[in-house]
């Protein structure tokens, strides 16, 4: 295939359609067939080679680059054959349909960035990105007359711009869905990396906008380019902003009454119009169609407007017609044309490793690992779409060559290919596990600060959780550290992401004035806790958004990251109290939360309580102390339930009762006791006899024993318990059966989440508290995949709690 750069064709402008095999025609000597045939080469080998490199964590930036190559002169463009299907009189119609998919892709990457997170950036991120757009500038810049040189090369030098700016880019898209694979998002390094990836993405749209039209046109064009630019993108700011937050908050919805989120397709339209429209401004500004895009994705102000139009359209752009871009820069890379690859290997190990150096150097001064300081700089050395843009802009202005835009692109395509499988073996799930020993309140010492993960999904679960934070006896000597995490559903196909909010500054808005303002309350309902008690608590405050999908991912990863001991769920219905205690939905996403929930308690690494909160007030609306019952039938569950309630026993304004559930049949008579079970036997009577020992003279504790054989007995005693009114019970999940809850698991329908005792106490009309049901961490108990626990001459099966990987 000739060099697209250095060859003329002279062709007719009509496209048309063929009449069929049936008139003896050739269809693909017509333009719309060959059209159609092209897009479907281009899309199989884009695809195919996506599916073989998956396991290599390779992003579609990277394959579809690659499949452009394969369709190009440096392979199967170089065959007879395959010219025939990319004949040069095509050219014009692919670019154009492909610089018309790039605009609207472009545009989408406007819209999964919000820039106010700049705003909120720490001084090392700030410091880590300005560093990693100034060196590599300058490197790009020498590196471009080195190779010049070593390859002797009659060079343009206004193209040392296009390389700098093309070494300078971060793309903040491929970054994102590279640690959003990996489950690194939530993490310390994938939180910096998303920051500082997006600042200095952020910063590259700028200095290609004010940069490329200085070289690429005289000086006064390029004054008037950028001039005009400005105005442009300030009318977009001040105006067009403000004017479609007006029309969004008036007219959002046609179907609001039913709880309807799908905006009319008139909506929709105006968008698509808005993009070719601002594409169109921006380009006869002097500058370029994609930063016309660029920006009426980015001033889009409605959160889900802009998840509804990536819902509807990415597919459609990114997977069928941008594919058609990559194609055209396929076949403008050709490998045989760079006459020396030896200098050419060098020049492109230094592109390379230029800004994972200049990355790894400002990390050093700072107090970030070494391994976190080279992860970084990997990541900052992702590369997207904007880069190849810029090569691209370079090579439709006649500024680079073919030999210096092959030598770019390889570069491009290896430092982005490595980025996958070498953060994926940097974090790999065994070496993220953190080794610490506190992940449960049974193993965490006394007087050891406990760390308590606390999810929110609405504000109707912040008054129950913090006042079951307030009675947890948090004191000096034995402090807690909260984490509260704010559960957000992530719609579309925006990146998830961490918000880790700074204590006293209002959150970021995210979903709306409305959704803020829900988050301030969150927020200032824990910060509370720290105010009153500065030298008991510690707070800090979250939001996760990420997909209900993957959202239990998210959290146990956080928890692994906190060093979390105690995580705490909301119930997935509310409870409410009227003249009958009932449950009652209060979100239309409660099947969701249910299965976070599940899924979270399938994979967390420490131990978790799910809190069904009945107005759980301070203090108790009779008396000056909250009464607290924990109901012990045995196991790791039970067990983790009662150090809970020990804990909370040790503020003088708890009243602790904990009641244990006997058999009056001797466990010695039964000869049947595998060893598994006497272990579990000695674990419970150790336990509860060093709970007796050591609280034998507390006044507002006490301790009694029932007498039960069976479900109903165990309903009885449970009724007569209630007359005392207790404010909260505590008890263990108990995920299977036993003899004291034969028969109640046909009553309930929420055992597997909280349990049979955990259900029964919920769903029963005659307990008025909350119910905290608590979950031992798995790896506190070395009892197997499954094992059969013997309670008092009973044997039931005790399920221990696989932990997958994260």
């Amino acid at each position: 295939m000739a060099m697209i750069n250095a060859s003329q064709a002279c062709h007719v402008l009509n496209i048309t359609t063929t009449n069929g095999i049936w008139h003896s025609q050739n269809p693909l000597v017509e333009s719309l067939p060959l059209l159609i045939t092209q897009l479907a080469i281009v899309i199989f080998f884009a695809r195919f080679l996506f599916f073989i490199l998956k396991p290599l964590h390779q992003p579609l930036f990277v394959t579809d680059i690659l499949g452009g190559a394969v369709i190009g002169p440096s392979l199967l463009g170089m065959r007879p054959y395959f010219s025939r299907l990319f004949p040069l009189t095509t050219v014009m119609t692919l670019e154009t349909v492909a610089y018309m998919a790039l605009d609207f892709y472009i545009f989408f990457v406007g819209l999964e960035m919000d820039i106010k997170f700049i705003r909120h950036a720490d001084r090392r991120e700030l410091g880590v990105a300005a560093a990693g757009i100034v060196i590599p500038m300058s490197t790009g810049i020498g590196l471009f007359f080195l190779t010049g040189r070593l390859l002797n090369l009659t060079i343009d030098t206004s193209g040392c711009l296009f390389w700098g700016l093309t070494l300078t880019v971060t793309g903040f898209p491929v970054v994102a869905r590279i640690l959003s694979k990996l489950k690194l998002v939530h993490s310390d390094i994938g939180r910096m990396a998303m920051s500082t990836a997006i600042i200095n993405d952020f910063c590259s749209w700028i200095l290609v906008a004010i940069l490329l039209p200085t070289r690429t046109t005289s000086p006064e064009n390029a004054l008037y380019a950028i001039t005009a630019t400005t105005a442009f993108i300030l009318i977009c700011i001040c105006i067009v902003r403000p004017a479609l937050v007006k029309i969004f908050h008036q007219t959002s919805c046609i179907e609001k009454n039913n709880n309807c989120n799908n905006y009319n397709e008139y909506y929709l339209c105006y968008v698509l119009i808005g993009v070719v429209l601002c594409s169109f401004i921006t380009d006869l500004c002097g500058t370029y169609s994609v930063i016309g895009a660029f920006v009426f994705g980015i001033i889009i102000p409605n959160k889900q407007l802009r998840s509804v139009v990536i819902e509807r359209f990415q597919d459609f752009v990114s997977g069928i017609m941008l594919p058609l871009f990559f194609a055209i820069c396929g076949m403008r890379i050709n490998v045989h044309a760079v006459n020396n690859w030896l200098w050419a290997g060098l020049v492109v190990i230094l592109l390379c490793v230029c800004k994972i150096l200049t990355t790894y150097s400002v990390c050093f001064f700072t107090d970030l690992p070494s391994r976190d300081s080279f992860a970084l700089g990997v990541l900052m050395n992702t590369k997207g779409i904007l880069a190849v843009v810029v090569l691209n802009i370079g090579w439709d202005k006649k500024v680079l060559q073919v030999e210096e835009y092959t030598v770019m692109v390889v570069a491009l395509v290896i430092m982005t290919s490595i980025v996958g499988p070498t953060i994926s073996a940097m974090y790999k799930t065994s070496t993220r596990i953190s080794k610490y020993e506190g992940r449960t309140i049974q193993c965490t010492k006394p007087n050891d600060e406990l760390r308590i993960l606390s999810c929110i999904h609405s504000i109707h679960n912040v008054s129950g959780m913090t006042n079951l934070l307030a009675i947890s006896n948090a004191t000096k000597n034995s402090p807690l550290s909260v984490f509260s995490l704010q559960l957000v559903e992530l719609t579309g196909r925006a990146s998830p992401m961490l918000i880790v909010h700074s204590s006293g500054k209002t959150s970021i808005s995210m979903y709306g004035r409305s959704h803020n303002s829900d988050s301030n309350i969150i927020i200032n309902a824990f910060e509370n806790l720290e105010t009153h008690n500065p030298v008991a608590f510690s707070v800090q405050s979250l939001t996760s958004l990420s997909p209900f999908i993957t959202m239990h991912e998210d959290v146990c990863i956080l928890a692994e990251n906190k060093r979390v001991a105690f995580m705490i769920l909301p119930f997935h219905k509310q409870a409410m109290l009227d003249d009958d205690v009932v449950l009652r939905d209060h979100a239309s996403s409660d099947s969701s939360f249910h299965d976070v929930n599940m899924n979270i308690l399938s994979n967390a690494p420490c131990s978790v309580g799910i809190l069904v909160d009945r107005e759980l007030k301070h203090p108790h609306r009779d008396s000056n102390v909250y009464r607290v019952a924990m109901l012990f039938i045995g196991g790791p569950d039970d067990r983790e339930a009662l150090a809970y309630a020990w804990r909370m026993s040790g503020q003088k304004l708890v009243d602790l009762k904990v009641v244990r559930f006997l058999s009056r049949y001797n466990v010695k008579e039964n000869k049947k006791l595998s060893p598994e079970v006497k272990r579990e036997i000695k674990l419970d009577n150790e336990y509860v006899q060093e709970f007796r020992l050591k609280t034998a003279r507390e006044q507002h504790v006490s301790y009694s024993e029932k007498v039960v054989d069976n479900g109903e007995e165990t309903v009885a005693e449970l009724r007569a318990m209630d007359q005392n009114m207790f404010d909260l019970y505590v008890v263990g999940r108990q995920a299977m059966e036993s003899p004291f809850t034969a028969g109640l698991v046909d009553w309930n329908d929420n055992c597997q989440e909280i349990g049979v005792i955990g259900d029964f106490l919920v769903s029963s009309s005659f307990v008025n508290g909350s119910v905290l049901v608590v979950q031992q961490y798995a790896g506190a108990t070395a009892s197997g995949d499954a094992s059969v626990a013997w309670l008092n001459g009973s044997v039931f099966v005790h399920s221990v709690h696989n932990i997958e990987p994260l």
